[in-house]
């Protein structure tokens, strides 16, 4: 009697690109068996619904047409599309008048490069704005709004070096101040047209970086498991698979067993796979649905990445590795919420309790709103702050007056994008700086000037009986701005944070903080101006060729010295550039011959003192 083999009942040898595949239709199709050709059919046809009239056509032997449809994927036209276009034509007939003009003729090209570039960054912010949903969108169009925000500084300071044609320069700040203002207010119409709750989640990173986040935690978890096609080499120690043995002992005795199938590779595809798949479909209901279930679902990866910190022994670059991949997959989700004030600015108040869900701003909202009206007011009186006057004291004041304006701008874009309900977060703490700068034009003496003061009765006769030469600062020649600036200072230095120092001097300030930080990132604010004033002397003789004045920088660089030196006694300096370390090579030769990195003979005790002791507590050789 002969015996006969089934085939099939023999053991068939996979290889790893067979299970890879079983594994992405497990995810894709959710089909528990891959062999099954009935299940993975029924899957394939429920997840190309849209196909399924085509296929059944093909499958009769019959002919079809498929049409492809495009939907479009962002919000039509909102309730400010006519202001945006009403000022893409004020830049647009700004530049051309600048460009022509005849006075102008010796910076025609200069002219012609501003004109080319910022029609560019006009369309790209604007329409970058659109798609504020998208958080690469959303910095491109913050980021267009910022360098149009320094060509209308630069162009104020050009206009009040060329008095002649200031009112030109200033009326091109202008339209461009309203194309950046418009980019915030389209930004916040569509988180608005999105339906989103108060704007409370906004995904920080887009669609195809999250997959490749996805990418990095599942490459990552198979390093860890050995389950990757590299192998060790014979002279490497196998740390991943001693730290995968620990954690997974360690888990199990600790009662954990569910953070467990976070070690599973089935199981953390699948679940990152029904975040992404959300995120990826870019829907408002989508986005909506994914806010409401991300937070949940990646809770356990939450938990799993702060249970395993520095629970293994020796650490482990694997397991390191892994977490990280881990945390960077939910920084996404967890600074949801910055840019949830975008809403306020486009939207009116009376509508947000019933379509919104929310009943109004907080107070870092209401700071936000404050600052916009302020700044408005006082880009209103800078307009006619220097009128036909052309005097050196006029001019710095000007320049100095459209700096405030220009930071205003900044500390705006700070709140805008913030995420802290408390308004205390590091963007506001950034924002502290600009309220330095407006309190040394509040209270220091910058800008002023000795002005003659006329006896009673002799005006009418040119003011020839002078009495007295009395102190006029920039903020007192015009009424009403001294308390629009004080107004930016005391919204900008909320409660808790920076004070007037009496005590200490006529322009001092105290911190009311405990962090350090806090201090050091508002010096590290007003030492990125000083940086960036100095940048502009070249750019400002070229565009105001024939300024009569040496040193134009000067108002603007004493404001910003001045604030420093302020700064500077809370205990805060700029921050020094990094140094590149030497090599290990150089590093351990000079250890060895006593030298140091540029050959210099060390004295033992000097080596001593450089390196530490070694070998404290044994023999020393």
């Amino acid at each position: 009697m002969s015996q006969q083999n089934n085939p099939s009942s023999l053991p068939q040898e996979r290889s790893q690109a067979a299970v890879a595949l079983d594994n992405l239709i497990r995810r894709h199709l959710r089909v528990s068996d891959p062999t099954d050709a009935d299940a993975v059919s029924k899957a394939l046809r429920d997840r190309y619904q849209d196909d399924q009239l085509a296929l059944e056509q093909e499958a009769a032997g019959l002919p079809f047409f498929k049409v492809t449809r495009i939907e479009p994927t962002c919000t039509g036209g909102g309730s400010s599309s006519a202001e945006l276009r009403q000022a893409r034509n004020d830049v647009d007939q700004d530049l051309d008048a600048l460009t022509h003009n005849p006075l102008l003729k010796d910076i025609h090209p200069e002219l012609r490069g501003w004109s080319h570039n910022l029609r560019q960054v006009v369309a790209e912010g604007t329409n970058a704005a659109r798609f504020a949903l998208d958080p690469w969108q959303r910095d491109r169009a913050m980021a267009a709004r910022r360098l149009l925000g320094d060509y209308g500084r630069v162009a104020r300071y050009v206009g009040a070096l060329t008095p002649n044609m200031s009112i030109h320069y200033r009326q091109l700040a202008k339209s461009l101040d309203e194309v950046g203002n418009m980019i915030l207010v389209s930004m916040g119409e569509a988180v608005a047209q999105s339906g989103h709750g108060g704007g409370r989640f906004l995904l920080q990173a887009p669609a195809s970086e999250l997959q490749a986040r996805r990418e990095s935690v599942i490459n990552a978890l198979r390093n860890l498991a050995g389950s990757s096609s590299q192998s060790y080499g014979v002279n490497d120690w196998p740390r991943g698979l001693v730290a995968y043995r620990e954690v997974i002992n360690y888990l199990e005795d600790n009662g954990l067993t569910d953070l467990r199938a976070m070690f599973q590779e089935n199981h953390v595809a699948r679940s990152l796979d029904d975040v992404v798949f959300w995120a990826t479909r870019g829907g408002s209901d989508d986005l909506r649905a994914l806010g409401a279930t991300a937070l949940l679902a990646l809770e356990r990866f939450r938990r799993l990445e702060l249970v395993l910190r520095r629970r293994v022994d020796p650490e482990s670059p694997a397991l390191a590795t892994y977490l990280s991949a881990i945390r960077l997959f939910l920084d996404t989700f967890e600074n949801a919420g910055a840019g949830y004030r975008l809403l306020y600015i486009a939207r009116p108040p009376i509508s947000f309790y019933g379509l919104y869900g929310v009943g109004g701003p907080d107070k870092p909202t209401q700071r936000l709103l404050t600052l916009i009206q302020l700044r408005g007011q006082l880009a209103q009186i800078l307009d006619c702050y220097l009128g036909c006057e052309c005097g050196e004291s006029l001019v710095s004041c000007q320049i100095m007056l459209d700096k405030l304006l220009y930071d205003t701008d900044r500390a705006i874009d700070l709140y805008a994008m913030s995420q802290n309900t408390q308004g205390i977060g590091p963007a506001e703490q950034r924002a502290l700086a600009y309220g330095v700068i407006a309190d040394r034009l509040v209270r220091c003496s910058l800008g002023d000037s000795c002005e003659p003061q006329c006896a009673d009765g002799a005006l009418e006769n040119g003011c020839d009986a002078v009495v007295s030469c009395g102190s006029v600062s920039c903020v007192e020649r015009y009424p009403g701005l001294e308390e629009i600036v004080q107004g930016i200072r005391d919204t900008l230095w909320y409660e808790n944070s920076l004070a007037v120092d009496a005590n200490a001097g006529e322009c001092a300030i105290a911190s009311l903080m405990d962090d350090d930080d806090a201090i050091g990132r508002v010096m590290e604010e007003l030492c990125a101006q000083q940086d960036a004033e100095s940048q502009w002397a070249h750019l400002l003789k070229a565009m105001a060729p024939a300024c009569r004045f040496e040193d134009a920088l000067s108002p603007s660089s004493d404001l910003i010295d001045s604030a420093i030196a302020a700064v500077a006694k809370l205990g805060a300096s700029c921050p020094d550039p990094f140094d590149i370390p030497p090599h290990f090579e150089t590093s351990l030769s000079g250890i060895a011959n006593l030298r140091g990195t540029k050959g210099e003979r060390f004295h033992s005790s000097v080596l001593r003192k450089k390196h530490g002791k070694h070998n404290q507590g044994g023999n020393n050789s």
